[in-house]
C-alpha cells in the first residue's frame, strides 16, 4: 500500500471509533487495513493541493517582498504550511463533516490543543531546540519524506516517522541532510534514530 500521512491515519482511526463507529465484528486486520484506506485516499488529497497551496504562498510573499525570492529556511517554512493548510482543509471537507454531532464545545477545545502543539513547535524551532524531533515537534514538509523514502526505503513505520521529524529539524536549521543511502550521513542519522526507538520501548513509550 502506498504511504500515508500518519497524523491524517490517527484522525481517521479517532473519528471513525469515537464518532463514526466501526464494525463490531471487523477483525483487527480488517479495521487496520480499513483506517490504512482511507488515510491513503486522504493523503492523496492533501498532496494533489499542497503544489496549488505552495504556489499562492509564493507568490504572496514574493509581493510582499518585490525583487526577492525566499531562502531555503523560507522556502521550507512556506511548504510546511502549505502542507498544513492541505491537510486541515481536507480533514474537515472530508472527515470532520461526517460528524455533525461535534459540538462547537469540543471544536473549540480541539483548537485550543492543536494552537498549543503549533505554539510549542514553533517555541522549539525558533530556540533551535536539537532534541524536537524525537517527540515530534517539528512540521514536517513532503520533501522531508521524499528524503526518508530514497535514503531509507525499506525501514519500518517507527523508523520513518522519526527519520522525517529529524530530516525536517535538520531542514529548518538549515543543516545538511544525506542524498543518498550511500552517504555517511545516512547512517550516522540512522544510528541516532535507532538509538531513539529503543530509549522510546525502554521508557514503555507507544511507537508507530
Amino acid at each position: 500500500m502506498a504511504e500515508f500521512d500518519p497524523t491524517i491515519r490517527a484522525e481517521v482511526e479517532r473519528i471513525w471509533r469515537e464518532h463514526l463507529g466501526v464494525d463490531p465484528g471487523a477483525t483487527q486486520a480488517e479495521l487496520t487495513a480499513q483506517f490504512d484506506e482511507e488515510a491513503q485516499r486522504l493523503t492523496e488529497l492533501v498532496l494533489q493541493r499542497v503544489g496549488v497551496g505552495q504556489g499562492y504562498l509564493v507568490r504572496n510573499w514574493k509581493a510582499e517582498h518585490p525583487g526577492q525570492d525566499p531562502d531555503v529556511m523560507m522556502t521550507h517554512q512556506l511548504i510546511a504550511k502549505a502542507e498544513h493548510d492541505s491537510r486541515e482543509a481536507v480533514l474537515a471537507e472530508e472527515l470532520y463533516s461526517q460528524v455533525p454531532e461535534i459540538s462547537e464545545e469540543q471544536i473549540a477545545r480541539e483548537l485550543e490543543i492543536e494552537q498549543r502543539i503549533e505554539a510549542e513547535i514553533a517555541q522549539r524551532r525558533q530556540s533551535r531546540d536539537p532534541d524536537r524531533w524525537r517527540s515530534g515537534m517539528v512540521e514536517v514538509p513532503d520533501l522531508a519524506r521524499r528524503v526518508v523514502r530514497r535514503v531509507w526505503p525499506s525501514e519500518a513505520m517507527t523508523f520513518r516517522t522519526y527519520a522525517e521529524s529529524l530530516i525536517a529539524q535538520k531542514m529548518e536549521d538549515n543543516e545538511r541532510t544525506p542524498l543518498t543511502a550511500a552517504d555517511p550521513l545516512a547512517d550516522e542519522l540512522a544510528q541516532m534514530i535507532d538509538e531513539q526507538i529503543k530509549a522510546s520501548k525502554a521508557a514503555g513509550n507507544r511507537v508507530v
